[in-house]
């Protein structure tokens, strides 16, 4: 019989063995300081932090959604245009594909690529890589070639489906489900998020959680027969995840937005009930023409005056959670647009600790770094095992188990719910991404004629977050080089020659003192109505003092979510329709006025008449 040991107070628990640590120099010390909370403070931390028990089996998606399929066979899975499929097809069609998959060799933990866009052959792929025990990584097509095929060599996939021919050309395989069995710890899907090493990563997360968080969706937003939930997203941002299971496994009907522009489904006659959107997004929409009862914001911190808009009349809630905790760890209280913007308490199977530095609990109101634990916890980088370790460490609060380290400070509100305080490292979201600064750095630096680089994220005016990068060298040729080998929310927005980089006493890079980007434009006088009215939308979007008719809208710090602000504008403004296509292909006032000069004019809002019955 062993010796019980000894118990050691909550108040005192950390991982790992030794209660002495030895710093870089060698030197040995006690790290026995007293405590900020007692036994019983601690317990009341961890109660506060424990989001619940799991849920119970089914634990893989493809039980999930077989489920679904049984019970609700005529009902409509996905609308994507003219198509639609109702689960008995999508089911079928899932299980011919998983069919091909496992006739091509395809088994439990490997990896397929999906090089598809946004589609119902897209959710059809999907679910017949996980009915054939595989994991699917989704890849933005719209990236550029060297951004996918360092992806691809990183993820080493055993198939790569980049054509949706191959989902659709399986029709002679059985339209029953292929004996493969499924179980939680598998893989389930592999997302690429940006590295601050400058090698992107890629997050392997398992079925295990999934469960929990489509069980969360149905508790928080109401998921479920008969919600529309919109399909907006990147396929390589998780929260496509978020969006296609969360319907695909409660019943819902899943609406894939139009690939030209896909966030006008939010303002469009979808008749949605649910959809996300990163406060980015949502602010360059009009409030008035955003219908959804259900709004779920996340990705980035969202602003109090952006809830206090679009709260009221509706269920509008903010969700957090890294890539490394399947998607979502915690969601807020419905919002009311008053106060600081909660990121709520946790989900059912979840866990979280707001720590010090010495990995002890810290009481509400004293900011602390945010750990995960729980069901939704992702295996680890795929190959990466030294990176696993660093940021998957040892739960001092549980036995056996790992806490994701999110890097993100947070605090608790009086109220029971999480605020978000900052981040703890240089990493940040610009538009819901995840940036690291060190990744764009690595390919700035790369680029011929740069001889130093430094890439910060900077917020010199009301535009927005951008990436501005700062070289020694020619810059020239910074923004198409890193064009080619990142996605477009990865390119800096601007480039900054210097003659050398400013440094601190101790030789490291002195960001206080990088310069803000000069304008280098020239000006010249706008010679259409439209040219002039348009440098004018471009210098208010941009939070610009002046813009000219040739300068380049993407390239003064231009983003997706600014051009929808852009055509919105002119639509209110000019009384013409235009297209993030067409601005995206005429970035500058002189090429949209002429685009303008044909367009349509817009139609006229939609207001709301009181019914006959109303005036008796």
């Amino acid at each position: 019989m062993r010796a019980r040991r000894p118990r050691v107070p909550l108040s005192r628990t950390r991982p790992g063995l030794s209660l002495v640590t030895t710093p870089g120099d060698g030197t040995a010390h006690d790290t026995s300081v007293p405590p900020r909370l007692d036994d019983a403070g601690c317990r009341r931390m961890l109660a506060l932090g424990h989001g619940g028990p799991a849920v119970a089996a089914p634990t893989t998606v493809p039980e999930m959604f077989a489920a679904v399929a049984r019970r609700l066979p005529g009902a409509l899975a996905v609308v994507d245009g003219a198509r639609e499929l109702t689960y008995g097809d999508l089911d079928r069609r899932a299980n011919r594909f998983a069919h091909l998959l496992v006739d091509r060799g395809v088994g439990a933990d490997d990896v397929v690529a999906l090089l598809l866009p946004r589609s119902v052959d897209l959710v059809v792929a999907v679910l017949g890589v996980l009915k054939a025990g595989a994991a699917y990584l989704p890849v933005d097509p719209g990236h550029p070639a060297a951004r996918i095929q360092r992806l691809l060599a990183d993820a080493r996939p055993a198939l790569v489906v980049d054509d949706a021919r191959t989902v659709t050309g399986a029709g002679d395989r059985p339209a029953t489900a292929p004996q493969v069995r499924h179980r939680p710890e598998q893989a389930a899907y592999v997302i690429f998020t940006s590295g601050s090493t400058g090698a992107p990563k890629g997050v392997v997360v398992s079925h295990r959680g999934i469960a929990d968080l489509v069980a969360a969706q149905r508790r928080h937003l109401g998921l479920g027969a008969g919600s529309r939930v919109a399909q907006v997203f990147s396929p390589a941002f998780d929260a496509s995840v978020w969006e296609i299971l969360g319907a695909l496994l409660t019943g819902a009907t899943l609406v894939v937005g139009p690939a030209d522009n896909p966030f006008g489904v939010l303002t469009g006659p979808a008749a949605l009930t649910h959809a996300t959107v990163t406060p980015s997004v949502l602010a360059a929409l009009p409030v008035a023409a955003v219908r959804v009862p259900t709004l779920v914001v996340a990705g980035e911190a969202c602003p109090v005056e952006l809830a206090a808009a679009l709260s009221p009349g509706r269920r509008m809630i903010n969700a957090y959670g890294p890539t490394e905790t399947t998607i979502c760890a915690t969601v807020s209280d419905p919002l009311a647009g008053a106060g600081p913007v909660p990121i709520g308490r946790p989900i059912a199977g979840t866990r979280v600790y707001v720590l010090d530095d010495r990995l002890r609990l810290v009481p509400p109101g004293v900011p602390g770094e945010l750990y995960v634990a729980g069901t939704g916890v992702a295996r680890g980088y795929l190959r990466r095992f030294g990176l696993t370790a660093g940021r998957f460490v040892a739960d001092p609060f549980g036995a056996g188990e790992r806490m994701y380290r999110t890097g993100d400070v947070v605090r608790w509100s009086a109220g029971g719910q999480l605020e978000f305080v900052g981040r703890a490292d240089d990493q940040v979201k610009i538009r819901g991404f995840r940036v690291e600064p060190g990744e764009v750095e690595a390919v700035v630096a790369a680029c011929p004629g740069v001889r130093r680089a430094a890439v910060v994220v900077r917020e010199d005016g009301p535009g927005g977050k951008r990436l501005v990068a700062y070289v020694v060298g020619d810059g020239a040729g910074v923004r198409d080089f890193a064009a080619g080998r990142l996605p477009e929310h990865l390119v800096p927005a601007a480039v900054v020659e210097l003659d050398a980089l400013p440094v601190t006493g101790n030789g490291k890079l002195d960001r206080a003192r990088l310069p803000a980007p000069v304008d280098a434009r020239t000006a010249r006088a706008a010679p259409t109505r439209y040219e002039t009215a348009l440098c004018a939308i471009f210098a208010d979007v941009l939070g610009l003092p002046t813009v000219g008719g040739t300068d380049d809208f993407f390239a003064l710090g231009g983003h997706p979510q600014l051009a929808i602000r852009v055509v919105g504008r002119v639509r209110s403004t000019l009384g013409r329709e235009v297209s993030l296509q067409s601005l995206s292909r005429n970035p500058t006032a002189e090429g949209l006025a002429r685009i303008l000069d044909s367009a349509p004019q817009a139609r006229p809002r939609l207001r709301r008449m009181p019914r006959p019955e109303d005036a008796s």
